[in-house]
């Protein structure tokens, strides 16, 4: 089995997200969704992957991509607590960042928000390579 992925950083990240007008942003959901199926399969849950987040957060008007992340930290978080690893970002600190934080600080909660989910993958990776 090939290793995942423990090296995504933040400015590289937003870098893409930019360059590519959005569409890394896609790729990193596709990523997080097929990394985290493969790492988290002993609980039993599936994370929906990129068509059906698409699909969903366009019927709901975006709401379905606020609860697809907070089901997402939440599943990693649950696996590193059971390995024994710090959970990184919680849903709680997600919605916060995000929600209270977010316009009163033009943005920059979001974005340390961001860089804690990309965190918290890499770490879940880390674990899901130790395994191998």
């Amino acid at each position: 089995m090939d290793k995942l992925t423990t090296d995504r950083g933040f400015w590289l990240a937003l870098l893409l997200t930019m360059v590519t007008l959005g569409i890394y942003q896609w790729y990193l959901i596709y990523s997080f969704a097929r990394e985290t199926n493969l790492a988290c399969k002993e609980d039993g849950d599936s994370t929906r992957g990129l068509l059906g987040f698409i699909f969903l957060s366009i019927v709901t008007l975006g709401i379905y991509a606020i609860v697809w992340q907070a089901m997402l930290i939440k599943r990693r978080g649950s696996f590193l607590v059971s390995k024994g690893k710090p959970e990184v970002l919680t849903v709680a600190t997600f919605l916060i960042y995000n929600f209270l934080l977010g316009a009163i600080t033009l943005g920059i909660m979001p974005l340390v928000a961001f860089a804690k989910g990309l965190n918290q993958q890499n770490a879940v990776n880390e674990v899901y390579n130790e395994s191998l």
